[in-house]
């Protein structure tokens, strides 16, 4: 069963609703504060809503699923990392509040000074392209999946969705961003998160029936993921929870200390929930849907795939908005990232004098050329979960150690996290491009031995630079004098 016109409208109306929260944001912009950080005064339930649906993308939904059709339950327990990280982020979030800081290039630009501020803001653009093309594969599948009865194509859908995320991002900023991520959010626990699991646990039969489905083949619990690969998504999840730039713009955006503190420990039970859902719903795929891996799309289709064929029309509908939502949320907070990004650390730190207007102007024009690179790299990438599992593995090797040393260590110094991340990165894109060509051991996975060379780089580098006299706050204690 395909989608019906029903359908279609609703999705129609959602996408509207999209650009009117834009433009109703959009009026409010006065500044680059206003539009990068919402003027310091997200509460709840704006703030925990943009969380939890910055938190729940394409990865953590349709990508996911895709992956747990493959390899089984198992995968739960390696995509429990990212729920451990959004709770170890809650203790560092109110020093981020605190210090007054918006970005991580900020952070670092205290302790470190310019050079690192430049390098972080290029790693971390290139990584948003990535993170945005993901979302919009993600986009493609689901629409195409129910609208492709209407003419609609793959390539059409990621067209239409790259435009709307685009429009109403440069309109609104994180003011636009927050308002329809907290829509985004009850529709995809409602829609995807409740009822979807609930009708599919009726269709097989009950939860006994259900829960016979999930049990993995004797001996493959982990459904043939070696040991070293689900080590290494902790340590991509983990420490990319601590670095994400989404969550230390929400962290900046929050109207006080206790206020992030206190939405991330729900987003972090929140996350854990979505992680089991979507795994749940690949696993039944296996079941339900068989063959998924030599259609269209591959098995990033498992969850589009149980919507149109489980779900009546009109809720049908609702679920694939609600999808929409869940890949949105990440797409929309990936454009505005890249925009304030370039804007704040590369352009203003050659041109300092520049007024606040012309910032928030080339902040909006950056999102515009971030979107146009975003829809090209959707074209050409396939498997959402493991692109964006490299995408986070590259920006986690060269900012997580640096960033973590200028929070916590008064010994950090510039040049070793200069070399630390530089070196790191430049590791870990050579062994990914080892292991995809068949050239390196199974048992090694690049995350691992890159966080292990920035590691040892910071502290040899650091301690064999430090001068007392030279040294620099550590953003902990600059941020209690705030």
């Amino acid at each position: 069963m395909k989608g019906s016109i029903l359908d279609v409208v609703i999705i129609a109306l959602y996408l509207a609703m999209l650009l009117g929260v834009g433009y109703y944001s959009s009026r409010r912009v006065k500044g680059t504060e206003d539009y990068t950080i919402a003027g310091r005064k997200l509460g709840y339930p704006v703030l925990l809503g943009t969380l939890i649906g910055t938190a729940i993308g394409a990865a953590a939904t349709i990508g996911k699923a895709g992956k747990a059709y493959e390899v089984g339950i198992g995968l739960f327990f390696a995509t429990m990392a990212y729920s451990i990280g959004l709770f170890l982020f809650s203790f560092i979030a109110p020093i981020i509040r605190r210090a007054g800081v918006w970005t991580i290039p900020d952070a670092l630009v205290i302790r470190y000074g310019g050079v690192m501020r430049i390098i972080t803001a290029v790693v971390m653009i290139l990584a948003v392209i990535a993170l945005f093309g993901g979302q919009l594969v993600a986009v493609g599948l689901a629409v195409t999946s129910v609208m492709g009865d209407f003419g609609i194509t793959y390539l059409e859908a990621i067209l239409g969705a790259g435009m709307i995320m685009v429009l109403y991002t440069v309109m609104g900023g994180l003011l636009a961003v927050a308002y329809t991520d907290f829509i985004q959010t009850i529709i995809m626990i409602i829609f995807v998160g409740i009822l979807l699991p609930v009708l599919i646990i009726h269709d097989v039969g009950g939860t006994s029936m259900a829960w016979e489905h999930l049990q993995p083949e004797p001996g493959r619990l982990f459904g043939g993921l070696t040991v070293a690969y689900i080590i290494s998504i902790f340590f991509i999840d983990i420490p990319f929870s601590m670095v994400d730039p989404s969550l230390w713009q929400r962290a900046a955006a929050a109207k006080d200390s206790k206020t992030i503190k206190n939405s991330m420990f729900i987003t972090a039970g929140v996350n854990l929930y979505w992680s089991f859902i979507a795994v749940f719903l690949g696993v039944m795929a296996i079941t339900l849907l068989p063959g998924l891996e030599a259609a269209e799309g591959g098995t990033d289709t498992a969850i589009p795939a149980l919507v149109t064929n489980y779900l009546p029309a009109g809720i049908r509908g609702l679920c694939l908005a609600a999808m929409m939502a869940v890949m949105m949320s990440t797409a929309d907070t990936a454009l505005l990232i890249a925009g304030t990004t370039f804007s704040r650390d590369i352009v203003r730190a050659y041109r300092p004098n520049l007024s606040d207007i012309t910032l928030l102007r080339i902040a909006r024009l950056f999102i515009l050329v971030i979107g146009v690179l975003g829809v090209g790299f959707a074209l050409v990438i396939q498997g959402i979960f493991d692109i964006l599992l490299l995408a986070f593995a590259i920006f986690v090797s060269g900012v997580f150690i640096p960033t973590m040393a200028a929070i916590f260590w008064k010994k950090a110094t510039k040049q070793g996290a200069l070399i630390s991340a530089v070196a790191a990165s430049v590791v870990v894109v050579a062994l990914y491009g080892l292991k995809l060509s068949g050239m390196l051991p199974e048992w090694i996975e690049p995350i691992l031995v890159s966080i292990v060379v920035s590691f040892v780089l910071m502290v040899v580098i650091s301690l064999a630079t430090y001068r007392p006299d030279r040294a620099t706050e550590r953003l902990l204690d600059y941020s209690s004098g705030q």
